[in-house]
């Protein structure tokens, strides 16, 4: 059973997990509102609302700078306030109906006034406490960056075992370089998954330093060197098998970010590998949203820092010449790229799965074939309930009942669940690209399902009763005979129906694979 974890948004919560991402999530939930709260100070919702839907034009209506607004959006579309589609933003309904001022049931200066009451949170401890702690401000530089070195080793000692795993899949050999590794814990990982591999874990002095403090015995230190410097300017007198940035190249800009890659690919030895992990933006996984928020840390936090989208490291990673790339989502809420100049790659990657990602859809759900529903009153709904029953080839009384489309179900072992949202005719041919990607990569079976009647020609069937383009049409998931509903929910997808004008759609396609 996977765990639950609560973020905004979510209220069940499994008192039986024990993941720390649960914590996580929770000491991090004021990013989430702090970019709900700028939205509503910047007016973005009624500027997007009037039209204003580039990043230049809300800019420009909004007086903001362009590129820390590009950023600012991209996490406001992680957490679900705007869509966005080629460039372009609208307000989700949500954000629509309770975020635009004018509109009957406005409510910003509330969820405002949930801000205002902030610094009088921030009190809590000293409410509560007899003799509140002292102030952070009040410790040295050497202090500070002490218990900051000790905060971020406490996280990577936590996903270091993952990253391991998957390091010693792809068959490594020495000697091993860290790039800003902190305390050393995943270089630790590494060796103790994959042997005694001679490695240099390289910072900057002062964790060294802190490093020293953390892990004072001789032991701790046992075929690992540790190297002060400034990657930028330091030079190495060898080559190394494997070669690790972690959540290192998020300081720096987009520039220097991708001059330290190339840097890090040429210490590679000839069949190397450099492993990446960091929090990006394009991200799936447990905590999709952590990517883009991440990012909006570094550009508060530091002086250029930014999160790059994986693939645009991944391109950078091959321009340079590593033809074996490949992104892997952590159990949490990080990622991690592999890349080398000869592959293949160990990891567990599905091409299908990193293909839809780089689409225009809200999710790509695995489900078994056997948790979709079918039932007869679909196809009844249908009858009585569409104004296009028997005007279109893919929906009744033409196409599968469900006797037949079980059938179908039972010969396949696999199946996606994707949701979108309109135009309809932009998610039928997501669903064919996904069906052509799957042909392209061995699943000859694949076959996809759509969302409500075929969009391909406006006007179905023509005179003759003969579909024109069987190549593209597709028959719909309802007029097939499957409960959309129940099979959504079997996969984790729940979604509700329409009940006002206005309020938006969501479409939910099939795709059967094997």
């Amino acid at each position: 059973m996977t765990e639950n974890y609560i973020k905004p948004g979510h209220t069940h919560k499994d008192p039986a997990h024990t993941g720390f991402q649960f914590l996580e999530d929770l000491s991090t939930a004021y990013w989430y509102s702090h970019v709900l709260f700028s939205a509503l100070e910047l007016d973005l919702f009624r500027h997007l609302e009037a039209g204003a839907d580039t990043c230049g034009k809300l800019s420009d209506a909004a007086d903001c700078r362009p590129e820390e607004l590009a950023r600012m959006l991209a996490a406001m579309k992680a957490v679900g306030l705007v869509h966005g589609r080629e460039g372009k933003y609208w307000n989700t309904q949500a954000a629509s109906l309770y975020l635009v001022p004018g509109k009957p049931g406005y409510m910003g200066e509330f969820f405002l006034y949930r801000r205002y009451m902030r610094p009088k949170w921030e009190g809590l401890t000293g409410a509560v406490a007899l003799e509140p702690p002292g102030a952070e401000e009040d410790l040295s530089y050497k202090e500070r960056n002490f218990r900051y070195v000790r905060a971020m080793d406490t996280l990577v000692r936590q996903k270091a075992g993952e990253i391991a795993a998957w390091v010693k899949a792809e068959d490594i050999s020495g000697p091993v370089l860290d790039v800003g590794g902190g305390a050393g814990s995943l270089i630790r990982a590494v060796r103790e998954a994959c042997g005694p591999l001679p490695a240099v874990l390289f910072d900057i002095s002062e964790v060294i330093e802190a490093a020293g403090r953390l892990c004072p015995e001789e032991r701790d230190w046992e075929g690992i060197d540790r190297v002060a410097g400034d990657f930028r300017t330091h030079e190495f007198n060898r080559r190394f098998g494997l070669v690790i940035l972690g959540n290192f190249l998020h300081a720096y800009g987009r520039k220097e970010a991708r001059e330290l890659l190339e840097k890090a690919v040429g210490l590679l030895a000839p069949d190397g590998l450099l492993l990446i992990h960091d929090y990006f933006p394009d991200q799936q996984g447990r905590v999709p949203q952590k990517g883009a928020l991440y990012d909006l840390a570094m550009m508060l936090n530091t002086y250029n820092g930014a999160c790059q989208e994986a693939k645009t490291i991944i391109s950078w990673c091959r321009a340079a010449g590593l033809s074996a790339c490949g992104m892997k989502p952590l159990s949490t809420d990080s990622a991690v790229i592999l890349a080398r100049s000869a592959g293949p790659l160990n990891l567990d990657l599905n091409p299908l799965e990193v293909f839809a990602k780089d689409l225009d859809i809200e999710a790509f759900v695995p489900i078994s074939p056997a948790h979709v529903i079918t039932a007869a009153w679909p196809r009844q709904k249908c009858r009585t309930g569409c104004t296009l029953y028997h005007k279109g080839l893919q929906c009744p009384p033409y196409g599968m009942d469900h006797h037949r489309t079980r059938e179908l179900m039972d010969s396949y072992s696999r199946a996606y669940l994707v949701r979108g949202t309109p135009p309809g005719k932009a998610f039928h041919k997501v669903l064919l690209s996904l069906e052509k990607k799957a042909f392209l990569e061995g699943c000859h079976k694949a076959f996809s399902m759509g969302a409500g009647p075929c969009t391909v020609c406006p006007d179905c069937p023509p005179a003759d009763g003969k579909c024109r383009f069987p190549h593209l049409a597709r028959p719909s998931m309802e007029g097939s005979g499957i409960d959309v509903y129940t099979t959504a929910a079997n996969a984790g997808v729940h979604i509700k129906p329409v009940q006002e004008r206005g309020q938006y759609v969501t479409y939910i396609g099939l795709l059967l694979v094997e």
